[in-house]
C-alpha cells in the first residue's frame, strides 16, 4: 500500500507539472515536483524489497522521469562563452515589505552588482538605503515605492531610461533601459514582482499571462536585443506558466550557469529554503554564474547574477 501511495503521489505530481496549473491545489503539488523523486525512490525500494515486479518498473519509469527533470537544472544550459561580450553583474532580492536590512543590501550590491532590481519596496526603505549610501555606487534609479508588497524598483550604476510605461500595476514591473559601457545599445532590464496565487490564484495567473506579454514588448523596446528580467516571480520552474514565459529567447540564468536546484523561499528560517520562486530570466545573454545569499531581515534569498552580453551587441 504505502508502494502505490508514493507512486500514485510521483506520478500525479509529474502528470500536474506538465499542464497548466487551474487552482492552488494543482499548484501545491507542482510546488513539490522536486521532491517527488524522494518519494520515487522510497517507492522504488520497498516495490524491490517485497519483489513486486511490475511496481518495480513502475518506479524505475518514475524516478528516471524525475531525475530526467532536475539534470536540466544542472546540465541543460550551454557552455558560457566566459570572456566574450560584456559584463553585467544583477542583483535581485525582495525585501520583505522593506524590512530587508539596508547596511548588509548596500554592501553587497556595492561589491556585487551593476543593476538592482527590488520588490516589496516601501519608501521607508528608499530612505534607509538612501542612508546607508545606496546612491553614491548606484546614482540612477527608476524607484516606485509602495506600503506592503506592493513597491517595485531598478537602482544603476549607468543611465537608465524608462520604458513606456514604466510601470505596469496588475503584475508589479518596473521596465527601464540601461546605458551599459561597452555596448552599443542600450539593454532592457525589468524588476518582475507576480502576485502570490496564495493570495489570489487568478490574480496569480493573470500575471504570468501578462508578464509574458510584456517580457515580449521589453524585447521589442531593444530591437529584439538583451533583456533581463528579475525578481519574485513567485512561480517555480514545474509551473507550467513559468515555464511558458520561456519563450521568444528568454531563457532562466540558473539553468544556463548549471547551478542546479537553487531554492531561495522561505529565508532566515529554522528551516532552509524549500522552494525556487525568486528567478533572473535573461535574452541575448550568456549566464556565466547565478548564487544565492541570505539578506537579512528579508524572507527571501537574493540572486546574484554574472552575465555576458553577447557579442553581436558590443563595440568593436
Amino acid at each position: 500500500m504505502a508502494t502505490i501511495a508514493a507512486l500514485g503521489f510521483s506520478i500525479l505530481t509529474l502528470v500536474v507539472r506538465a499542464l497548466p496549473l487551474t487552482n492552488n491545489v494543482a499548484l501545491v503539488l507542482a510546488v513539490g515536483a522536486p521532491y517527488t523523486v524522494i518519494a520515487a525512490l522510497v517507492g522504488l525500494a520497498v516495490a524491490v524489497l517485497s519483489r513486486r515486479v511490475v511496481l518495480s518498473i513502475v518506479a524505475v519509469v518514475v524516478v528516471a522521469a524525475s531525475l530526467g527533470i532536475q539534470v536540466r537544472w544542472y546540465y541543460g544550459g550551454n557552455a558560457p562563452e566566459t570572456g566574450e561580450g560584456v559584463e553585467v553583474r544583477v542583483l535581485s532580492s525582495n525585501l520583505r515589505y522593506g524590512r530587508a536590512d539596508p547596511s548588509t543590501f548596500v554592501e553587497l550590491a556595492r561589491n556585487s552588482a551593476d543593476v538592482i532590481t527590488v520588490t516589496e519596496l516601501t519608501a521607508e526603505a528608499v530612505r534607509n538605503f538612501h542612508q546607508a549610501g545606496i546612491d553614491e555606487m548606484f546614482p540612477y534609479s527608476i524607484l516606485f515605492p509602495a506600503s506592503g508588497a506592493g513597491g517595485n524598483g531598478i537602482w544603476s550604476r549607468y543611465p537608465l531610461t524608462p520604458v513606456s510605461p514604466t510601470r505596469y500595476w496588475s503584475s508589479s514591473m518596473v521596465a527601464a533601459q540601461a546605458q551599459i559601457p561597452g555596448l552599443t545599445s542600450e539593454i532592457a532590464v525589468a524588476s518582475v514582482h507576480v502576485t502570490s496565487p496564495m493570495a489570489s490564484f487568478d490574480s496569480w495567473r493573470n500575471g504570468i499571462v501578462a508578464t509574458r506579454s510584456r517580457l515580449a514588448g521589453l524585447a521589442d523596446a531593444v530591437d529584439s536585443g538583451t533583456v533581463i528580467a528579475a525578481g519574485d516571480f513567485n512561480s517555480t520552474p514545474d509551473m507550467r506558466q513559468f515555464r511558458d514565459l520561456l519563450s521568444n529567447g528568454f531563457r532562466d540564468a540558473v539553468v544556463q550557469a548549471g547551478a542546479g536546484f537553487a531554492p531561495t523561499f522561505p529565508s532566515n528560517r529554522h528551516v532552509p529554503p524549500l522552494i525556487t520562486i525568486d528567478h533572473v530570466l535573461t535574452r541575448d545573454a550568456n549566464v556565466e554564474s547565478v548564487s544565492s545569499v541570505s539578506v537579512p531581515d528579508s524572507d527571501h534569498r537574493a540572486l546574484l547574477a554574472t552575465l555576458r552580453v553577447t557579442a553581436t551587441n558590443t563595440r568593436t
